[in-house]
């Protein structure tokens, strides 16, 4: 389930490049997460009564609207109208980096030193991406180098949503969940979503923007989030590194063979970088004691 999410995941940085041709990213997601808190409206109302009762795990929740579906899709759109939908696939991969870290430093996952090897070696090939090549800083010249950064920081925050999502997965339907969040997404995106259509006025969708937001809509958001709930029920946070490898490596062929897109050369080298810090931090992980649910799972 993981791993599909990863392949349809893969798909949505090309569809929202059509998009983001004529409309502003918050609008962009503002359709996005209609379309997906629509499918999954039967889900909402139906789990109504499993909805968490206990402050701590609504607060989970808020916090997982915030970091996940509000801060990361923010950032990642803003970035990827900025920059190719090459370099952003590419730096997905870093996500991972970002997961161990933050396992290591709230779930206290064990890092050893051949992890903090490949951490260094992902952290160097992020930074030959996003700046172009290895060379001192030049600051943020170009808008390419711009989206770049925000794509990065958009990392963290779903790293965070990751480890927020653990904590809570175990414990409710994982299709409940996603509706919450994603639901809950829309008070922050439809003022976000009207104000800039406010300002720019309402853009026209080509039939290839129109694919694309439905896509993102229906299978990106309800489907994928679905089913990433739903590993995070049997797989440990810092065990999802290596399916991110899907995501780079999908993204950037689909990328190449819709957009016609041509990396260059320091995108390659800082690429093959982060995916093989990513493979070094994964291959020496020493598994800690599998997550079990606290009690018997919902039906």
């Amino acid at each position: 389930m993981l791993a599909l999410a990863n392949v349809l995941w893969a798909g949505s940085y090309v569809a929202g490049k059509a998009v983001l041709a004529t409309w502003p990213f918050a609008s962009l997601n503002m359709l996005r997460f209609t379309i997906g808190a629509a499918a999954l409206a039967p889900v909402l109302w139906r789990g109504r009564r499993q909805l968490p009762r206990a402050a701590p795990d609504r607060w989970r929740l808020a916090a997982m609207c915030v970091l996940g579906f509000g801060a990361t899709k923010a950032l990642e759109y803003l970035g990827l109208g900025l920059t190719s939908a090459t370099d952003t696939a590419l730096l997905i991969a870093a996500e991972g980096l970002a997961t161990v870290g933050l396992s290591w430093l709230f779930l206290h996952e064990r890092i050893g030193r051949m992890q903090s090897l490949g951490l260094a070696a992902g952290l160097v090939g992020v930074y030959i991406v996003v700046e172009r090549g290895l060379r001192l800083p030049i600051g943020l010249a170009g808008p390419g180098t711009l989206g770049n950064v925000l794509v990065v920081l958009a990392l963290v925050f779903e790293a965070g949503f990751t480890i927020v999502g653990a904590t809570i997965a175990t414990r409710y339907p994982p299709l409940l969940i996603t509706a919450v969040v994603v639901t809950g997404s829309l008070l922050v995106w439809w003022p976000a979503g009207l104000a800039a259509l406010a300002l720019r006025g309402w853009p026209g969708l080509t039939p290839a923007g129109i694919l694309g937001v439905t896509y993102m809509g229906l299978v990106s958001t309800a489907i994928c989030y679905w089913a990433w709930f739903y590993g995070l029920r049997r797989v440990r946070p810092g065990s999802l590194a290596p399916l991110l490898f899907i995501q780079p490596v999908v993204g950037t062929l689909l990328a190449v063979w819709i957009r016609g897109e041509r990396p260059g050369a320091a995108t390659v080298v800082g690429g093959a970088l982060v995916l093989c810090g990513v493979a070094t931090v994964v291959r020496e992980r020493r598994p800690g004691p599998r997550v079990v649910p606290a009690g018997p799972p919902p039906a």
